[in-house]
């Protein structure tokens, strides 16, 4: 994050008082003006020509070696030892606590319709 000269908002600020903050506001004028970001570009040009962008190389290696990436690791670590991982806990406890959890309710809500 970007250091904050004396007098200066921070992103945080700009943002509640419905300001733009200053990293965002070059991404944001070339969408309404109908050009991509760069950001976004290389990625697009990248999938263009059937190339993989960079973010998503590592996790595509991983994967055809056989390995396990690593945002994938703790959770399987975690079940194979016996504990619930983190981005189930708070599911489970809902479930036990007789709250139905958010992951559920879209389903159930579709379900409905």
């Amino acid at each position: 994050m970007e250091k904050l000269r004396v007098g200066e908002k921070s992103a945080l600020e700009k943002l509640y008082a419905g300001e733009t903050p200053r990293w965002s506001n070059s991404a944001l004028e070339k969408l309404r003006a109908g050009e991509t970001p760069c950001c976004i570009k290389s990625a697009l040009e990248k999938l263009r020509a059937g190339e993989t962008p960079r973010w998503r190389n590592s996790v595509l290696d991983k994967l055809r070696a056989g390995e396990t990436p690593c945002w994938r690791n703790s959770a399987l670590e975690k079940l194979r030892v016996g504990e619930t991982a983190r981005w189930r806990k708070s599911a489970l406890e809902r479930v036990r606590d007789g709250k139905i959890s958010r992951w559920r309710n879209s389903v159930l809500e579709k379900l409905r319709v």
